[in-house]
């Protein structure tokens, strides 16, 4: 069950890390077994490929290796990080947030500027129109070569709980360190909606670059009950991956949602023109609170597919503690050397 536990966190983990496939409609041709495994073979080889460029990303370096200085899992620039940021509050108005339930950008706009050698901020009123802060990267930096920009902020009056506050409409903000971008975000739509006396979210539609990749999110609704999501991320490199979910709920009561409240859903993660596809239950499976290897094998029926040819089945093996792929001739191999690989790499990003 470890390792099946693995394969979907790393697979749902990497869908929100990497880019869409491509929508090419050519006509395709039904493979060899032969060629199946050499296509799964390279696509996980490009995947490796990927999760190493964004290690080794820009926007990765400059927040785990300069800014929080991840080490083993441990942020060793913590106190520096936390006087950073608790020293903003003599500046930074976090009361009028509180007090009011809102953000107010008229009332935060301004220039924020860190003094190193003092630990503390000053704010000017060079800008009336965007809050800006102006920061160092890194405990060492001889100035403040990182600026953070907040440009854009739109908001919405919601319930929830019996409490009325403010929540993001839409929203621009990006980050510049050494003149470059490294970060930007844009929301670009939210749709609230009151479904049974409870506000939520349930249309999104954002984009998150960070340097050299952008991350496009997007929800959308279908009725009241049903949902479709999808996530894509690309860069001009190896990486190609995206997720697409589709759920219905038993009823729209969401205050109360919890893991017995899908009707249906399904899920397909795509690496390039591989994919991952659920055909069974789902929505049972995910009401299972400790399924069996029967149960999981059954309900999620998990297929293979290249190019939309169905390749392989995909099953979990408690005894052997490994995940089998059974391709059409009835072949099979494990999925163990790619697991490891891959678990390697994620820690070695993550910590």
């Amino acid at each position: 069950m470890k390792k099946l536990l693995l394969f979907y966190s790393c697979l749902f983990a990497l869908s929100f890390l990497f880019s869409c496939g491509n929508d090419d409609e050519s006509v395709t041709m039904e493979t060899t077994v032969e060629e199946d495994k050499a296509n799964v073979e390279q696509s996980f080889d490009d995947l490796m490929s990927c999760v190493k460029e964004v290690r080794d990303s820009r926007s990765f370096s400059e927040l785990f290796n300069n800014f929080l200085n991840m080490s083993d899992g441990e942020m060793l620039n913590e106190e520096w990080v936390s006087n950073l940021t608790e020293s903003l509050e003599s500046v930074f108005d976090f009361d009028h947030v509180e007090n009011n339930n809102r953000f107010d950008m008229s009332h935060h706009a301004g220039m924020h500027v860190y003094n190193s050698s003092s630990n503390t901020w000053t704010k000017t009123n060079d800008v009336n129109d965007k809050v800006v802060f102006k920061f160092p990267s890194q405990p060492n930096a001889t100035s403040n070569n990182v600026e953070l920009i907040l440009d854009a902020f739109t908001d919405q009056l919601v319930t929830i709980d019996g409490e009325t506050m403010s929540m993001p409409k839409t929203m621009h903000a990006y980050m510049n360190v050494d003149g470059t971008k490294a970060f930007e975000i844009t929301l670009s739509k939210v749709t609230y909606a009151d479904n049974s006396g409870y506000q939520m979210p349930v249309e999104l539609d954002a984009s998150l670059f960070m340097d050299p990749m952008t991350l496009d999110v997007d929800v959308s609704r279908l009725s009241t009950t049903s949902y479709e999501m999808g996530m894509s991320m690309k860069n001009s490199g190896f990486c190609d991956m995206s997720i697409q979910s589709q759920f219905e709920l038993k009823d729209d009561d969401f205050e109360n949602l919890d893991m017995n409240s899908f009707e249906k859903a399904a899920v397909q993660v795509n690496l390039g023109q591989l994919s991952f596809r659920t055909m069974g239950d789902l929505a049972s499976l995910i009401a299972i609170e400790e399924p069996s290897e029967a149960q999981v094998n059954s309900l999620a029926d998990l297929d293979l597919f290249f190019d939309n040819f169905k390749i392989a089945d995909l099953e979990i093996n408690d005894e052997l503690e490994t995940i089998l792929l059974f391709y059409k001739d009835e072949s099979s191999e494990n999925m163990d050397d790619i697991l490891d690989e891959l678990e390697e790499l994620l820690e070695d990003i993550f910590g």
